[in-house]
């Protein structure tokens, strides 16, 4: 099935990182004309009153649901002075296990980036790893630090994985939007190529040109301005060198087969998408394969 961008969903702990990711969500909804959802989690299960239940328990349930309604309460006065569409909620339990159960098919889901512990936090890098590991769903990561969202430049990793499609076409939408310019980079992995043969690197160069080439040739169809990049080396470092030497103010990239299996072996250490979330400057969206080889497509603005 075809996916479709239908909500932008913020998970929020009210910290200032939080804050910098609510920015971005924002932006997106209303360059991308999507309904906002935004969403934080207590950290503490939901309890029944019981005989072994005391006031030290109640105490902390309702201040994790104190602090939490705060959080939403926060995001929810920005997008009304924005004029975006808005609808919000606070859950019980550990951030991470929030984000399973409230994202579901059509979001793209926006966390931050470096920020407090616990269980109802949103931003720590446990909580981003856990929800990369398995989302199914487009995941914007936005560092504490990220600028102001513009969206005019856009770095998007051209490489031969089941989501690249994906994350190709969500790139050229949010690029579409922004008047902007696409920067895509395909890598030959230098892994591969240190003892192969003179015709298989020329051939592994020919298949990564005609996927920049692919891009170029999309972008142009939607009448979007595009670069477009071949390096020679280890893919997580070009493509961190490429988000700098461009001046891209976002990285957009797929993740799908074995880059999920090794994901969630890993945390997210040693693979292209786990180092680039992990060490980028701007905002990194992961994007997941359709299932099907289609695109993302995104709802026609009214």
């Amino acid at each position: 099935m075809t996916v479709t961008v239908e909500r932008v969903v913020l998970a929020t702990d009210g910290s200032a990182p939080a804050a910098t990711a609510a920015a971005h969500a924002l932006f997106l909804a209303r360059v991308l004309d999507a309904p906002f959802h935004v969403v934080s989690a207590t950290g503490v299960q939901p309890t029944h009153a019981t005989e072994t239940s005391g006031p030290e328990t109640a105490g902390l349930s309702a201040s994790a649901a104190v602090e939490a309604e705060e959080a939403v309460g926060a995001v929810t006065r920005r997008a009304l002075l924005a004029g975006v569409r808005l609808t919000s909620e606070v859950v019980g339990g550990p951030a991470a296990t929030a984000v399973e159960r409230v994202v579901g098919d059509g979001d793209l889901l926006v966390l931050g980036r470096h920020g407090r512990s616990g269980p109802g936090r949103f931003l720590v890098g446990s909580v981003a790893e856990r929800v990369l590991d398995a989302s199914p769903v487009p995941t914007l990561v936005v560092p504490s630090a990220s600028p102001q969202p513009t969206y005019r430049r856009i770095a998007l990793f051209a490489d031969d994985a089941p989501s690249s499609g994906s994350a190709a076409t969500l790139a050229r939408r949010i690029v579409a939007a922004t008047r902007g310019v696409l920067e895509p980079l395909a890598v030959v992995d230098e892994r591969a190529v240190s003892t192969a043969s003179p015709d298989t690197r020329r051939s592994l160069e020919t298949e990564a040109r005609a996927r920049v080439n692919a891009v170029a040739a999309a972008a142009a169809r939607d009448a979007v301005e595009s670069g477009g990049s071949v390096r020679t080396g280890v893919p997580a470092a070009e493509l961190l060198a490429h988000v700098e030497r461009t001046g891209a103010d976002a990285v957009v990239l797929g993740v799908g087969g074995d880059d999920r299996v090794r994901l969630a072996e890993h945390r997210t250490a040693g693979t292209v998408v786990g180092r680039v979330v992990r060490h980028v400057g701007v905002p990194a969206l992961v994007v997941p394969s359709a299932g099907d080889d289609e695109a993302i497509d995104l709802p026609e603005r009214r």
